[in-house]
């Protein structure tokens, strides 16, 4: 998804119409996809972290535009008093409804997320996505992939991992995506940020659909910049049947 996506805006209609003409009943956005990545400064802004806030309502308030059913992403917020980086997922029926907080968090040059967010409440649970059942690892999160197993052992069919990374990171970021499908017997999904924002920090692009064996299926590119794929349910139940995913961890004494 392209840095900095506004509502209106020429690559938001050009989104709306790729979407509509495949009509898919799942669409995964990218990491807080609406307006400035705020974290590339390292230093907290009231401001600026305002104005981010206002950028998802809005954003969210025009998902109906791209014509899928369920849109998930996740958007910049105040919640029980505390600044989170929520998942969510969208519907027409019942809007945006929050999933997961962000519970891990970088703090380096270009990702000072600890300077900007707080964990809310920490729960990793799985969800409804029309017939199916996903769990969020939002970015750094799908690197700690103890949560990935147990979404799996919670009978998740998808794994939504919305992130936004640079260029250099890449391969490190697909290990990740393919260690966490492998370990959940999940399809791994995720929508990355491209291009470089205002601030000048530069995001590496490429989403991803990762299947149940952990095999990369399809891609996003700058000349495919949105891909689909099928789900297939019985896939699914058989990786998770299967090594690794049936290893029972073992009490200690």
């Amino acid at each position: 998804m392209p840095s900095e996506l506004r509502a209106g805006s020429d690559a938001w209609k050009t989104l709306c119409d790729r979407v509509g003409g495949e009509a898919p009943d799942l669409l995964v956005l990218n990491e807080m996809p609406f307006g400035g990545w705020i974290a590339s400064s390292p230093s907290f802004d009231e401001a600026t972290w305002s104005d981010a806030v206002a950028a998802h309502e809005e954003g969210v308030a025009h998902l109906e535009e791209l014509g899928a059913p369920v849109v998930a992403a996740s958007r910049a917020r105040e919640l029980d008093g505390k600044r989170v980086n929520e998942a969510f997922m969208w519907t027409s029926e019942y809007g945006a409804v929050g999933a997961h907080t962000k519970q891990y968090f970088p703090d380096e040059p270009g990702y000072f997320e600890a300077k900007w967010f707080e964990a809310g409440e920490r729960h990793f649970r799985v969800v409804p996505a029309e017939d199916l059942r996903a769990g969020f690892l939002l970015c750094t999160e799908i690197m700690f992939n103890e949560h990935a197993r147990q979404y799996g052992r919670d009978g998740a069919h998808l794994i939504l991992s919305p992130r936004a990374v640079g260029m250099a990171s890449l391969p490190r970021w697909l290990v990740a995506m393919r260690m966490a499908a492998i370990v959940s017997g999940c399809y791994v999904l995720t929508s990355n940020r491209s291009g470089t924002d205002e601030n000048g920090q530069l995001f590496g692009g490429r989403g991803w659909v990762i299947d149940p064996d952990g095999d990369l299926i399809a891609q996003t590119s700058a000349t495919t910049p949105v891909v689909f794929h099928e789900i297939d349910t019985d896939f699914v139940a058989r990786a998770q049947s299967e090594y690794p995913c049936y290893v029972n961890s073992m009490s200690r004494s």
